[in-house]
């Protein structure tokens, strides 16, 4: 890189990278990698890089930055690229088989924490992908007795590696919900499953089409509701009295998520808003003796 450059200084290099990435992205963000960047290989805030910015980097360093480089104009996602992701202040592996962890997922475990009553209580987290929503709840409720299953080697090898650095007891089981299910019941059910319909790849970002796990993201759009079916109609052979599940919804399906639960004689179904107002969650109870 640095024939490319007039120097190895750290100035010259931040206004190299900000340059090339705002070809693909939009300013702030641009700069935001970079910034992303410098903290994964020089352990510097932004404070420190400007601190630092006549200081001049090592060939090695800077070849670090170019394969960097290459790799966010091909729009591969940063997380993959440093290998880690962050979950509710937990540094999480990622790769392309497991879903890059978002805020809104974060969102959905915090729910799960307010609404939960016991101290010891039995989860299971259905396409536990990274793991982070079973270490996050494993994390907010130690007492917790957590399954993740997934149907995904390749994810639930990531996930295991997860809990083992984090010191997580979680037990992992590679299953197809669809096709078969758990033959423990549990006070609470977690999932985020596949719920983007596949007519919407056209108008998202080629950071998410070209490089995450389509298996984790994608329904078929004649049959978008299918996994929270799947949990509705399982619900009395996986929930005790009392327990409860929730779900990370599309935006747009609230209303006819609501409907398949009223269809499916649904306990008490609620759609929970995001920090941003858009409906993002969903929750329902059971209660087998409820007349």
């Amino acid at each position: 890189m640095n024939h490319l450059i007039a120097d190895n200084k750290v100035v010259t290099l931040r206004a190299y990278l900000t340059e090339k990435l705002q070809g693909n992205y939009e300013a702030r963000e641009a700069g935001n990698l970079v910034q992303q960047l410098f903290e994964a290989y020089n352990g510097w805030s932004r404070t420190e890089v400007v601190m630092n910015a006549e200081q001049r980097l090592g060939e090695s360093e800077l070849l670090r930055y170019h394969f960097a480089l290459k790799r966010l104009l091909n729009h591969e996602p940063i997380q993959y690229i440093l290998g880690y992701a962050w979950f509710l202040g937990v540094q999480l592996e990622v790769g392309p088989s497991v879903l890059i962890p978002r805020p809104e997922t974060e969102e959905l475990v915090r729910l799960i924490a307010e609404r939960n009553t016991q101290s010891n209580p039995r989860i299971l987290d259905v396409g536990t992908g990274s793991g982070c929503i079973a270490i996050a709840i494993k994390n907010l409720i130690p007492g917790a007795n957590v399954t993740a299953l997934d149907v995904s080697d390749e994810a639930l090898i990531l996930a295991r590696r997860n809990a083992e650095k984090i010191g997580g007891e979680i037990d992992f089981l590679q299953m197809d919900i669809l096709e078969a299910y758990p033959q423990n019941t549990y006070d609470i059910i977690v999932s985020n499953p596949p719920y983007i319909p596949k007519t919407e790849q056209e108008s998202m970002a080629r950071r998410v089409t070209d490089h995450e796990p389509h298996l984790a993201l994608f329904t078929d759009d004649a049959n978008a509701l299918i996994f929270y079916r799947r949990l509705m109609e399982l619900t009395p052979a996986l929930l005790n009295n009392g327990g409860q599940v929730f779900c990370e919804i599309h935006e747009q399906m609230a209303t006819p998520l609501m409907e398949l639960a009223s269809l499916l004689l649904i306990q008490s179904p609620e759609i929970h808003v995001d920090m941003q107002g858009k409906n993002r969650m969903m929750s329902w109870n059971y209660q087998p003796n409820k007349s």
